[in-house]
């Protein structure tokens, strides 16, 4: 990704940019939701407060989890239909805002994984072959990566880890990075749909952004909004 300064938006297109923001988690679920929204006003124009964010899980009904949604308020509504999302780990909150299609990030941290017995109730057949050809000491990382790719594409899709991640096969590369979702048999759309774009993240951390939209968007980082 071109390095450009934070807070630079000239030139930032949502319909093939995802905007990604990373800073310090607030105290509150309420408060991270309040900085996306300034985000989400910002990049659109809109007075902050007009934006709220919705959360209703499509499976039980309750408010409070599933998909985030973006309502706009007011006589200033932005032509763009606007997606969102949000992903905390470690201390740090992760953003993601774009018009190109639906969208999921994750962050995790590496160290916290690790320590974690995920790789049993993570990796399809295909991924523990590409996995035992891995460096040991790329392997970490890779296990983080693939952690986020898949948590981002299951966001993206609106169906969270209600689906087994072992059903979702990623291709990685030979630095052990996702490059693409290869397969998911029940996926809710055609797998080439679904680009996997690598996020920028803290050191120690790894984090990744899935879009659902015809062309592979780019990823543009600014300074994250003050909580």
């Amino acid at each position: 990704m071109p390095a450009t300064p934070a807070d630079d938006l000239r030139g930032v297109n949502l319909l093939r940019t995802v905007v990604v923001s990373l800073g310090d988690r607030a105290e509150t679920a309420a408060g991270d939701h309040r900085r996306l929204a300034a985000l989400v006003a910002r990049l659109t124009g809109v007075d902050p407060a007009s934006v709220t964010l919705h959360q209703v899980c499509p499976h039980c009904g309750e408010a409070g989890h599933g998909p985030l949604e973006v309502v706009f308020s007011g006589a200033a509504v932005p032509a763009l239909a606007v997606h969102v999302s949000l992903a905390r780990a470690a201390g740090k909150l992760a953003l993601a805002v774009t018009a190109a299609g639906p969208v999921g990030i994750d962050i995790e941290s590496i160290a916290e994984l690790t320590r974690a017995p995920v790789a049993d109730v993570l990796l399809s057949p295909a991924e523990t072959d590409a996995f035992s050809a891995l460096d040991p000491g790329r392997a970490p990382a890779a296990l983080a990566a693939l952690w986020t790719a898949k948590e981002a594409v299951l966001k993206a899709a609106g169906v969270g880890l209600r689906v087994d991640p072992r059903d979702l096969t990623v291709v990685l590369d030979g630095a052990g990075a996702p490059v693409r979702l290869a397969g998911w048999p029940s996926a809710p759309f055609p797998v080439t749909a679904l680009h996997l774009l690598p996020a920028p993240a803290p050191v120690g951390a790894v984090a990744t952004v899935a879009v659902l939209c015809a062309d592979r968007p780019r990823v543009h980082r600014i300074a994250a909004p003050p909580r």
